[in-house]
C-alpha cells in the first residue's frame, strides 16, 4: 500500500464530505422538495468517482469507485421514478441507506480505517502469491 493510495483516499473523503451533508439534509427537509437536489448529489457522487477511476486502476483498487459511480446511479434512476410518482416511505429508505453507505466510506477513509483494511488484504494477497511461486 503506498503514499498515494493514502493521498487519493484523503481525496476522495474530502469531496463525498459535502455531498454527504447536503444528501442529508435534503432527506431531512423533505425529499419531494428537494429531488432535484438529490438528482444533483447523484451526478456529483458519479463526477467525484470518475475523477479517482484511472489512478485506483493502477494501484488494482476500482470497488470504491465502482460502489460511488453505482450510489450516484441508483440515486439519479430513483429521482427520474419519482419524477413520474408520488413519494413513498420505501424511497425515503433508499435514500437514507445510499447516504448511510457514502457516510460509512467517508467515516472509515477518515479515521484511516479504510487504508488499513487495504493493507490487510494487500499483505494477503502477496503473502498467498509467495506461497503458491515455491
Amino acid at each position: 500500500m503506498t503514499e498515494s493510495l493514502r493521498k487519493i483516499l484523503s481525496e476522495i473523503q474530502v469531496s463525498l464530505s459535502p455531498i454527504n451533508v447536503s444528501m442529508k439534509k435534503c432527506i431531512d427537509d423533505g425529499l419531494s422538495m428537494n429531488l432535484d437536489e438529490m438528482d444533483n448529489l447523484g451526478d456529483r457522487l458519479i463526477l467525484l468517482a470518475e475523477c479517482f477511476i484511472d489512478p485506483l486502476r493502477e494501484l488494482k483498487h476500482t470497488v470504491l469507485v465502482s460502489t460511488i459511480i453505482d450510489a450516484g446511479l441508483s440515486v439519479r434512476h430513483r429521482v427520474k421514478q419519482l419524477k413520474s410518482r408520488a413519494l413513498l416511505e420505501d424511497d425515503t429508505v433508499f435514500f437514507t441507506e445510499i447516504y448511510l453507505v457514502m457516510k460509512l466510506i467517508e467515516d472509515t477513509i477518515a479515521s484511516g480505517e479504510y487504508f488499513e483494511e487495504l493493507a490487510k488484504i494487500s499483505r494477503k494477497r502477496l503473502s498467498e502469491d509467495l506461497h503458491t511461486r515455491t
